[in-house]
């Protein structure tokens, strides 16, 4: 994909080889601040509607547990803040859904199952698990070093 960068899948994030270059794809990835844009509400991929009355809420994709009752998408994309903490998170949550809806990630990479999967895990436990005994949290990981859940959404962004 032209513009692309490399990503990998997140069980491989944390201990990506270097001789394992069947593990690196290319991912095109838009970021939130480019989702959020007005000029690139028609590029939303169906289901999902920028703005209206009929713009996708937030809770209707990633479930009541959320945290963001009553938000759009979109909404969530403008939320204030530093590249660091839930809301960052969230701003990338919705543009991971949006790259994956498009295929701007490689499903293998990240599918819209794994973006709501990477969500849920972060609700209900307050970090995601890509692999066993690594836990991401929004911007760390524990063992440190082995990424983060912001950090590997951002991966597969480089436009």
């Amino acid at each position: 994909m032209a513009g692309g960068g490399v990503c990998v899948p997140a069980s491989s994030f944390a201990s990506i080889n270097a001789s394992r270059p069947d593990l690196l794809f290319s991912c095109s990835g838009r970021t939130p601040g480019y989702w959020k844009q007005p000029r690139w509400f028609g590029q939303w991929p169906a289901p999902f509607v920028a703005t209206g009355s009929g713009a996708t809420k937030f809770d209707d994709v990633f479930g009541s547990a959320g945290g963001y009752a009553g938000k759009t998408l979109l909404q969530v994309l403008e939320l204030q803040g530093n590249s660091m903490g839930r809301d960052a998170l969230a701003r990338h949550i919705v543009a991971a859904l949006l790259n994956a809806k498009k295929g701007l990630t490689p499903a293998n990479v990240l599918s819209v199952t794994t973006v709501k999967a990477v969500w849920r895990a972060f609700v209900t436990n307050g970090y995601y698990e890509p692999t066993a005994g690594i836990k991401w949290y929004p911007d760390y990981s524990v063992p440190a070093g082995t990424g983060g859940i912001t950090p590997w959404l951002k991966s597969t962004m480089p436009v």
